[in-house]
């Protein structure tokens, strides 16, 4: 109770900081309005927009409005396409979970054997081949990789059409990427924490007795290995829908990303606002699975 009373306030004051930080982005929604449809910027213009979308209210009564119709389900309507935000996110939101959670749940498993595999052998290939993947990873932006490939596959040999109903292989090279730049850091955890365990006394024993040591780190390491995983992996999961906005721009995917970046350059206050509080609401039910698998994990370890 206490858990979900903590989380309720914290909420709270998430939707109040977020729509206070929205309503504070430079430049108004009406004057973007007014230059997206080629209208003159005069004072009467503006009135009449302001007050359509009812933001010369208060800030406070604006809230209120706000929060009282999103909790409802309405999210409110879109300044730029003039439709329903939440028909706007629900239509384009499997282009980013695909690519996300796609991304993260094969991230975790090949994380996991490859931190595993660079354990058995420290200073052998999986090791140093996860070392120099997290190195590079930390050094190269994935827009750098997403241009690359683009121009090699795309431009140079003409394999793939990205832009001409190329949205498979889009979604496929952002998976691949967005992999790549989670299982460097993720599989260097894991083989850290195999590296450890290999130093523990029961582990020493079963060495003595005559036991593999691949046997011995799979079969009775992999619950600490698994544990440092989910836990380095809860961040991880407030970027399954935020984190894929650079490789759906790059490929022109129309998930939620791709949108929310259009809705910020045209101060799309709506969208923004619905966009940031689902993350947070979303990172509450992540924060709520993990905790119990992390504790799911705990009591079995301590058995």
């Amino acid at each position: 109770m206490k858990y979900i009373l903590k989380w309720l306030i914290i909420m709270f004051l998430l939707s109040v900081i977020i729509f206070l930080i929205v309503r504070s982005i430079p430049v108004s929604p009406v004057d973007m309005l007014l230059q997206h449809y080629n209208l003159p910027l005069t004072e009467e213009n503006r009135r009449l927009l302001t007050s359509y979308y009812k933001l010369d209210q208060s800030l406070f009564k604006q809230y209120i409005v706000w929060i009282k119709d999103f909790l409802k389900g309405n999210w409110g309507i879109s300044f730029i396409t003039k439709m329903p935000v939440k028909e706007e996110m629900l239509r384009r939101l499997p282009y980013s979970l695909i690519i996300g959670i796609g991304s993260l749940f094969l991230s975790i498993i090949f994380s996991f054997f490859l931190g595993y595999l660079a354990a058995i052998k420290e200073k052998g290939f999986f090791d140093k081949m996860t070392r120099v993947l997290s190195i590079l990873t930390l050094s190269i932006p994935s827009f750098i990789i997403a241009i690359f490939i683009i121009y090699y596959f795309g431009v140079k040999t003409q394999l793939i059409k990205f832009f001409i109903g190329g949205k498979f292989y889009g979604i496929l090279f952002s998976i691949i990427i967005l992999i790549l730049y989670q299982v460097g850091n993720l599989s260097r955890i894991v083989r850290d924490l195999f590296v450890e365990m290999k130093e523990e006394t029961f582990v020493k024993f079963y060495l003595i007795r005559g036991f593999n040591i691949n046997y011995i780190l799979l079969r009775h390491c992999y619950k600490p290995a698994l544990y440092s995983l989910f836990s380095a992996s809860i961040s991880k999961f407030s970027s399954v829908v935020g984190g894929s906005a650079v490789v759906e721009f790059s490929f022109a995917i129309p998930g939620i990303s791709y949108f929310l970046i259009s809705s910020i350059v045209n101060r799309d206050y709506n969208v923004i606002q619905a966009y940031i509080f689902l993350i947070c609401i979303y990172m509450f039910f992540v924060h709520l699975i993990f905790d119990f698998l992390l504790s799911f994990l705990r009591e079995k370890g301590n058995k």
